[in-house]
């Protein structure tokens, strides 16, 4: 079984990130692109918000010895091969990885229109992925 604590302290982590997104939600696409610090505030609480999914999912799999993955996003996909969460959800945190390695590795110029429906839409993902590995973790 895996560690509820450590799961715990790490979900806290991703919900005071996720609050702070919550907090921009009702900025305006145009208002984005305009404002370099709310960028800012965007896209480092996505980053670690993400980052936060990817620690949970590495717990797990670690915890349960499972393989490690070559890369970040087949850790999600190893959570769905245990049916941890569901494959449609498995595939859009993959996406978010890659995202998120944009932002790090600062592959470019960001798509601020990409941020935004993150912000806006794609957010739930996170949300689902929490409650999911609740479940799976039975807090």
């Amino acid at each position: 079984m895996v560690n509820q604590n450590i799961i715990k302290a790490k979900i806290g982590h991703i919900e005071s990130n996720l609050q702070r997104l919550k907090e921009k939600q009702n900025i305006t696409l145009n208002e984005l692109k305009k404002n370099k610090d709310a960028q800012d505030i965007i896209i480092h609480n996505l980053q670690l918000s993400i980052q936060g999914c990817i620690d949970i999912a590495s717990h797990i799999i670690s915890d349960q010895s499972w393989p490690v993955p070559d890369t970040l996003a087949g850790l999600f996909e190893i959570l769905m091969e245990h049916e941890i969460i569901s494959e449609e959800l498995s595939n859009r945190l993959k996406e978010m990885v890659g995202f998120r390695n944009i932002i790090i590795h600062e592959y470019g110029t960001l798509d601020l229109d990409k941020v935004y429906n993150i912000l806006n839409q794609d957010i739930q993902d996170i949300y689902s992925f929490m409650k999911q590995v609740c479940i799976y973790a039975k807090i």
